[in-house]
């Protein structure tokens, strides 16, 4: 499969719906860091529509371009075609983009036999997106830490290659992820007026301040709505509230078993400096550390 084909993705998001990781939205100038204060929520909410508005998929093939606007602001705008679909059930929507041949605790064939004999519209032509949401389905109703635990299991027993968006509206969550061995495109970033975005290609990225970058592979973006209870890791338990930053984690096991003290068998995410080419600090890359980057005392 050419990862390229068909698999044209972008998802713009408002602070209501998601908060980037730190490093990803911040940027300096002269060591002080800076915003653009100009856009409130409205002028924030038409920015994003035009952007979704204004995305043209590059393909020579006749799939079908969708647009999708959320009640918070953002949305999705892809084109669909035999790798990249979308799916909405309940108040959750995705888009998935690659190809899975079978994923964790969901019998394919059954689940799709199976609405066909209810007569569910398109019962018969189910796609990976709607299984992602059948997924989703496995685990949504969990407490937010429990959500990213089982979450990041699952995803270590995926083969194929992916990237995906789901937004849940009723929880104000969203996950994203890509695969370990980054066969699948996304990248994402965070424009100065507040627009947080995911898009298979750079380009379509391209007001993203200093630069979009590449969606690390191998991990899972969580984020969680305000007043609700998380355990990120060591941190202990808090209220995820309005500057909590989203979390970025590994699905990646570590090749050798932890010591039982360890806090857990994935590898450690690794935020590395972006520096300008006039030398100025402007936020951070993410990739997933390599066994000879994580402490020796853990194994």
């Amino acid at each position: 499969m050419d990862k390229k084909n068909g698999s044209d993705f972008l998802v713009v998001l408002t602070k209501q719906c998601a908060r980037p990781p730190w490093g990803l939205e911040h940027h300096y100038t002269d060591g002080q860091k800076t915003r653009n204060p100009g856009y409130g929520d409205i002028n924030l909410q038409r920015k994003c529509s035009e952007t979704l508005e204004d995305f043209s998929p590059r393909t020579k093939a006749r799939n079908s371009r969708r647009v999708v606007h959320l009640p918070e602001g953002g949305g999705f705008s892809m084109n669909i075609g035999p790798y990249c679909h979308y799916a909405t059930r309940n108040g959750v929507s995705a888009v998935f983009s690659g190809e899975i041949g079978s994923w964790p605790g969901i019998d394919v064939m059954k689940m799709s036999h199976d609405a066909f004999v209810r007569g569910e519209e398109e019962g018969s032509m189910r796609d990976d997106a709607t299984f992602l949401l059948d997924f989703y389905d496995t685990f949504k109703d969990f407490v937010a830490s429990d959500v990213t635990d089982i979450a990041l299991s699952s995803l270590a027993k995926i083969d194929g290659r992916f990237a995906f968006v789901i937004y849940d509206g009723d929880q104000k969550r969203v996950l994203a992820a890509r695969d370990r061995q980054g066969a699948q495109d996304m990248h994402w970033g965070v424009t100065d007026d507040g627009r947080f975005m995911f898009g298979s290609e750079d380009i379509d990225l391209r007001e993203c301040n200093p630069t979009a970058t590449p969606f690390p592979a191998g991990t899972l973006y969580a984020s969680e709505g305000e007043s609700i209870a998380m355990s990120p890791g060591d941190k202990g338990w808090v209220m995820a509230g309005e500057e909590w930053p989203g979390q970025l984690l590994s699905f990646v096991r570590r090749t050798r078993p932890p010591m039982p003290t360890a806090v857990n068998a994935w590898r450690d995410v690794k935020a590395i400096p972006r520096v300008t080419s006039k030398g100025m600090l402007c936020g951070a890359v993410y990739r997933v550390a390599s066994e000879q980057q994580l402490a020796p005392e853990i194994f």
